[in-house]
């Protein structure tokens, strides 16, 4: 049996289990408590998976960073897990911070899998690397828009201030 091919520019270590990378806010100032139901919910996928046989025989384990909220940490992390020889990473609940994870996997051919950040930038042109499980934050407005507007609400106000999103 052939062993999954590396993201680019990694070096895979030798091992029976397959090896996923896990991206978590676990301290502060990440939202902590977003982070263990992250985390909790990763886990037990992969637990599902390693008791119906894993992926092709082999069990997957889960190889967990904590991010902390901070997109270098985040970046960091990525480049760690690429060098670890992860044949993909999951996660990140922080949208600027999963913007900045999927850059980094993009650009190491490392497969990124969104769990929950909502930034429109996050997936703003196409790449066969980085995808995502919520839908951007934009579509999640529009719907909103058309609830308002359905429920005969004509005179919409919306305030905000500059940021990424």
């Amino acid at each position: 049996m052939n062993a999954p091919p590396s993201p680019r520019g990694a070096e895979r270590i030798d091992s029976t289990s397959l090896r996923i990378g896990a991206l978590v806010p676990l301290t502060r100032p990440g939202w902590v408590e977003a982070g263990r139901h992250l985390l909790a919910g990763l886990e037990l996928a992969v637990r599902d998976v390693n008791e119906a046989g894993g992926i092709v025989g082999r069990p997957l384990e889960l190889v967990v960073r904590d991010t902390a909220a901070d997109p270098r940490r985040a970046a960091a992390a990525v480049d760690e897990l690429a060098r670890l020889g992860v044949a993909a990473v999951a996660g990140e609940y922080h949208s600027v911070v999963a913007r900045e994870a999927a850059a980094r996997a993009d650009a190491l051919g490392l497969p990124f899998l969104c769990s929950s950040a909502v930034l429109d930038a996050l997936t703003e042109r196409p790449t066969e690397w980085v995808a995502r499980l919520a839908p951007p934050q934009s579509r999640g407005w529009r719907i909103y828009a058309d609830f308002l507007l359905g429920a005969g609400h004509s005179r919409i106000a919306v305030a905000t201030q500059p940021s990424v999103y």
